[in-house]
Parts: C-alpha cells; sequence; structure tokens
C-alpha cells in the first residue's frame, strides 16, 4: 500500500509540477526560452503571456480543470453535473490562461449545454490523469469515465484518444509497466475511437533513445492540438530513464509547454513515485498542501 500511495503522489504531484514548471515557458519557442530564460531546470517568473498575472511556481488550467475533475470524483466515477458547476465556478474567476476550446464549452456548459466542441485541443488529455489512477484497475470503466467527461467539453475523436492515451499510461504506470509494447496496447484500446489518431502513437517506435527527442518534438509537434502535444509527452516517457530529465527536456521545448510537462509528470509520476521527484520543485510549488490533499483524496478513493 505505501508503493502505490507513492506512485499516485508521484502522478499527482508530478502533473501539477510539470504545469508549473512549464507555465513560464507556454507558448514560446524553444529559441524564445533561451533567449528569455537560458536554460529552465527550476520555478522562474514568467516572461510569457503570462508575466504580472502568474508567479512562479503557480499553475494553469491543466491543473484547475484536474482539480475540478478530482472534486466531481468518488468510487462509482465523475458526477458529471458537479464536474460542469466546478468548469463553471472556475471560468467565472476570468482565469488569466483558458483556452478557446474550453472557454467556448463552458459556456455551452452554462446553459445546460453538455455536447461540447468539435475541437483536437489537448484540454481534455492535460486534465485527465486522476481517471487513470482511480480506474487504473479496470480498463473498461476506465474509458467509460473518460470518455463521459472529455466530450462535455472536446466532444472530438482525437481530443478523446488523446486523453485516453494518457489515461492509459498512467494505468500501465502504477502497475509498473513501462515499455514499448505498451504503444501497441494503447493502440488496441483506443483505434475503435481514432483509428489515425492510434497509428500516429505506433511511430514512437521509430524513435530509439533520448536523444532524439528533440527529433520527436520537430516531428510530433508540441503544439496545443492533441495529435502534437500528447505522441511527444507519450514519447518522452517511454524514451527517458527518470523523472528529472524528461521533465526538462519538456519544459524547454517551446510549444504548449504546461500540456506537455503535465502529462508527461502525471506518467512519469506514477512511475517513478513521489520519492523520485526533485525536493526543491516539490518545496516551490505554490500551494502544495492543498495537492497533497488532493492526492490523498484520490488514494482513499482508489483502495
Amino acid at each position: 500500500m505505501e508503493k502505490m500511495k507513492n506512485k499516485i503522489f508521484g502522478s499527482v504531484f508530478g502533473a501539477v509540477i510539470g504545469d508549473a514548471l512549464g507555465m513560464p515557458t507556454e507558448n514560446l519557442t524553444k529559441e524564445e526560452i533561451k533567449k528569455l530564460y537560458g536554460f529552465v531546470d527550476n520555478y522562474v517568473e514568467p516572461k510569457n503571456y503570462l508575466a504580472g498575472k502568474l508567479s512562479k511556481g503557480e499553475w494553469t488550467d491543466d491543473t484547475e480543470q484536474a482539480i475540478c475533475l478530482i472534486k466531481s470524483l468518488i468510487k462509482e466515477g465523475v458526477d458529471i453535473k458537479k464536474f460542469a458547476n466546478c468548469l463553471i465556478a472556475w471560468k467565472n474567476k476570468n482565469p488569466p490562461d483558458i483556452g478557446l476550446t474550453s472557454l467556448m464549452a463552458i459556456e455551452k456548459l452554462e446553459n445546460n449545454d453538455y455536447s461540447g466542441v468539435d475541437s483536437s485541443s489537448c484540454g481534455a488529455a492535460m486534465r485527465i490523469y486522476p481517471l487513470g489512477i482511480v480506474f487504473y484497475n479496470n480498463l473498461n470503466k476506465l474509458k467509460e469515465e473518460v470518455i463521459k467527461v472529455s466530450k462535455i467539453t472536446h466532444n472530438n475523436k482525437t481530443a478523446i484518444a488523446g486523453a485516453l492515451s494518457i489515461a492509459f499510461f498512467v494505468s500501465s504506470a502504477l502497475k509498473d509497466k513501462k515499455d514499448f509494447s505498451l504503444l501497441d496496447s494503447c493502440h488496441n484500446y483506443i483505434k475503435d475511437i481514432d483509428e489515425e489518431f492510434a497509428k500516429k502513437l505506433l511511430e514512437i517506435k521509430n524513435f530509439k533513445n533520448f536523444d532524439e527527442l528533440s527529433h520527436i518534438y520537430d516531428y510530433f509537434g508540441t503544439g496545443v492540438k492533441t495529435e502534437e502535444v500528447v505522441p511527444s509527452a507519450i514519447a518522452t516517457y517511454l524514451l527517458t530513464k527518470n523523472f528529472k530529465n524528461g521533465m526538462i527536456k519538456c519544459i524547454n521545448a517551446g510549444g504548449d509547454t504546461d500540456s506537455l510537462a503535465s502529462m508527461y509528470g502525471a506518467m512519469a509520476g506514477a512511475y517513478y513515485g513521489f520519492k523520485n521527484i526533485l525536493k526543491e520543485w516539490i518545496e516551490g510549488l505554490k500551494n502544495k498542501d492543498y495537492i497533497y490533499e488532493l492526492a490523498n483524496y484520490l488514494y482513499q478513493l482508489t483502495f
């Protein structure tokens, strides 16, 4: 039980830390990151579009939406009405970093319209890891819940397939599985949702080592679209051998770095565990006591 607690806390803190580390580099190119910050390996004050709006160590919409998901979760699944109301309440605080798809979808939720928006942006995938934790041992239930919570905002086959992929890899990491054979298993898990995206994940097999990550980011992309950032996050997870190295690659990659790093952190944290996350990253995270409470709640739900 202690091992699983370490892994669950690792996944939650990994995701939130990735979000906070990637926040200052979000929407910048690799070259712009180098020019503004040099090499990023810890929390820095944002000099991007979030300058003056967020401070170093703070998280973004990725974590805010994941928090709504956690607060709406019970053992039986997600209370979808509660989840929608939480998203509405968050939107009404006028966050500085809400994505266009999420904004449009939440405005529909305010009118009791749960049909979502047909967009392949990664909003569903970035927040989905809590379901990968709670339903890690029941892939059928996991699939059902992921589809349910994804489509009320991102009602798009690629967005849903991407969310399923991240949830699948989180669940596998909790079971100590991390190898390239998972790509075939994931392909089979999501191909009925989006066969083209499922095949795209198999292309990760063409890359064999850590040194190729920069080529991977160029090949798949690191932008906000699910078909870019999700394969890049999964490839980073599979091709790195510790939590730190993959995280640093993500936050310096350019593009949607907070989502890339958050998805990576959820998977890698679940595999390596909380104890393998740098203490300075844990200590520098704002409101870490609240994240600890949320992680403990997920642990209690799972067992």
